[in-house]
């Protein structure tokens, strides 16, 4: 497939006053890099007709494809699609096609569609109807000078699975492939993206074949290495060697090369040795259980967890001996130990993960700091402890969402032999 420019619009109010992410640019800009295009600009902007038409008209002066996300609901101020008719220059139109998907959806559903819902079968006129297999509102594409401008959904889970089931087939059928691209992604928890990038040095060049990609979020670093050529043989070559070139540099910090989640990681290497876990939170106060929980399967490797978040609770139902909270103090690697030991003995797992914190923003001292975190982990008879200093500027929030990834792949490392 040739290369092509990609901008990007997200529309929406709710993206500008930070009530809601933009999930969906990091991700339509990830999976097209996969595919060799390139996102040069990402525009954000509000539920105003005008303003969509002009970032749209701006876009498509350099783009070749310009994707446009959200604002596309039944209600009044969904007005995406008249943003998209007025940067055409176009009326909108009833589509029967898409009116057709709309009722389908709810007969699916078996439920009556609401009279407002027939909006959303309104598209400009000469554009074409794009399926939206999860949700009621349909896509559409039109062009617009040179480039194609595709209008998606903004919920990010209708707009995947279009990508997955209608977009990604619809770009490799109508731009053949003319060249090779392969693509491999490594995870990595406890580096920064800046200390990353320096010791990379040229292999984070945008001139680089292999060409990576860096994403960060939630404590985890996401690296995507694609190469490109012309020959197969000699694209995965490319891939092969860079890979192991990052393998071998990151080792300290790579988790896995097929998911970003280390939660999923940690279950999966569970269910397949036959295994348990079980947990001991204090700081992290239920963030690790809600993790682990949140992948399907869970139930087979967890039957129950704690959060023990006063000294007497950490005493009385873990067996911290008080001794060792009266010269230690909570947050501690003794503490934090005993906390994962106890754990494992009472639920008769295998795996216990345990955390002992100071998230702030109070609470810190000279020698426990606000950012102090420590961990405790016990595999089958034995245990293994370390501490984190987050600096204090970090907010409680990113605090415990670093803690809680760094335990689960604290986790991934003991069942692997790399603690």
């Amino acid at each position: 497939m040739s290369a092509k420019t990609v901008a990007i619009c997200a529309v929406g109010d709710e993206l500008l006053v930070g009530k809601h992410p933009d999930l969906n640019s990091p991700f339509l800009a990830r999976v097209l890099m996969d595919m060799g295009h390139e996102v040069a600009q990402v525009a954000v902007v509000s539920d105003d007709e005008a303003l969509i038409a002009e970032s749209i008209q701006r876009l498509a002066q350099n783009a070749q494809l310009v994707f446009v996300t959200g604002g596309l609901g039944p209600t009044l101020d969904d007005v995406t699609r008249h943003g998209v008719a007025r940067a055409l220059g176009r009326e909108l139109v009833s589509s029967p096609e898409a009116l057709g998907q709309i009722e389908a959806w709810y007969a699916s559903s078996e439920r009556e569609m609401p009279a407002s819902n027939s909006r959303q079968a309104l598209i400009p006129e000469g554009a074409t109807v794009l399926f939206n297999p999860s949700g009621t509102a349909p896509g559409f594409e039109a062009s617009l000078g040179d480039a194609r401008v595709l209008a998606l959904p903004g919920p990010p889970v209708e707009l995947r699975a279009m990508w997955a089931q209608v977009i990604e087939p619809l770009l490799l059928a109508t731009a053949p492939a003319s060249g090779v691209r392969k693509s491999h992604a490594l995870h990595l928890q406890g580096l920064s993206e800046s200390v990353f990038s320096d010791q990379c040095g040229d292999w984070v060049g945008r001139d680089e074949n292999p060409l990576l990609g860096v994403t960060a979020a939630r404590g985890v670093l996401s690296v995507r290495c694609l190469a490109r050529g012309t020959d197969e043989v000699q694209v995965q070559e490319l891939l092969a060697a860079r890979v192991e070139q990052l393998r071998e540099r990151f080792a300290d910090w790579i988790f896995s090369e097929e998911s970003a989640d280390p939660a999923e990681v940690l279950l999966r290497l569970l269910e397949q040795r036959a295994e348990t876990i079980t947990l001991a939170e204090s700081c992290t106060g239920g963030l690790l259980s809600a993790a682990l929980t949140g992948v399907p399967g869970a139930s087979a490797v967890l039957s129950e967890a704690h959060t023990v978040y006063s000294a007497e609770a950490k005493q009385e139902v873990l067996g911290v001996p008080q001794e060792l909270l009266r010269v230690h103090g909570a947050v501690s690697e003794q503490v934090v130990g005993a906390m994962a030991r106890g754990a494992a003995e009472r639920a008769g797992a295998d795996l216990a993960l345990a955390t002992s914190g100071i998230a702030g923003p109070g609470g810190g001292s000279p020698d426990k700091p606000v950012g102090l975190v420590t961990f405790g982990v016990y595999y089958k008879g034995q245990v293994w402890t370390m501490k984190r200093n987050w600096a204090p500027r970090a907010s409680r929030a990113m605090i415990l969402t670093w803690a809680t990834s760094h335990a689960l792949v604290l986790g991934i490392r003991a069942l692997t032999g790399r603690l």
